[in-house]
Parts: structure tokens; C-alpha cells; sequence
């Protein structure tokens, strides 16, 4: 599983529990703000991880179909920027069994 595909998992999963106390009479208003605002917060990440994926794309794009290329020094910036902001966005999922601890990993 890498990195992309584990935080995706963990979005769905805090969606689903979120959607489930809305729909629970139980739940106070002030829970029902809170599990509102964790889904606003899924489609931040879910936002934040369809840009980073999309900058990763494009520097390993640039590096295939032009790998000695003056114009790709840029690309192994970006490729660290890129996983670093991955890892960052797993952070609060640590305590997850499929959690590499790999992804704990910052300069």
C-alpha cells in the first residue's frame, strides 16, 4: 500500500464515522458542528493530496521525457516536497496497523 492509497483509506474512513454521528439523533449540536467540520477537513486533505500528486506527476513526467535535460534540477526538490508533504498528512494516522513508520521520516 503506499502512501497515496493508505491516506485515501483513512479519509474514508473518518468521512464514514463522521456522516454516522450526523445522522444519529444522540448526537449534540455541538458534535454535529465538529463531525461537520471533519468533513470539511477530509475534502481539505483530499484537495491537498490531489495537488501534491499532481506536482509528483509532472516532475516525474519532466524527468522521463527529458532524464539529462539542463531544465530538471528542479525535479529532485520537488519529488522530496512532495513525499514530505505526503508523510505529513499521515502523521495523525501513526497509530494506524498499515502506518509505515518510514513515513515518520522529515529533514
Amino acid at each position: 500500500m503506499d502512501i497515496v492509497e493508505f491516506l485515501s483509506d483513512r479519509i474514508a474512513e473518518d468521512e464514514a464515522v463522521a456522516r454516522k454521528l450526523l445522522d444519529d439523533r444522540s448526537t449534540s449540536e455541538t458534535g454535529k458542528w465538529y463531525e461537520r467540520r471533519l468533513l470539511l477537513e477530509c475534502e481539505a486533505k483530499r484537495r491537498l493530496i490531489g495537488i501534491i500528486e499532481a506536482a509528483r506527476q509532472t516532475a516525474l513526467a519532466s524527468l522521463v521525457s527529458d532524464p539529462f535535460g539542463e531544465d530538471t534540477h528542479w525535479i529532485p526538490g520537488a519529488l522530496e516536497w512532495t513525499g514530505l508533504s505526503l508523510n505529513a498528512l499521515a502523521l495523525p494516522y501513526s497509530d494506524h496497523p498499515d502506518f509505515e513508520q518510514d513515513w515518520l521520516w522529515s529533514p
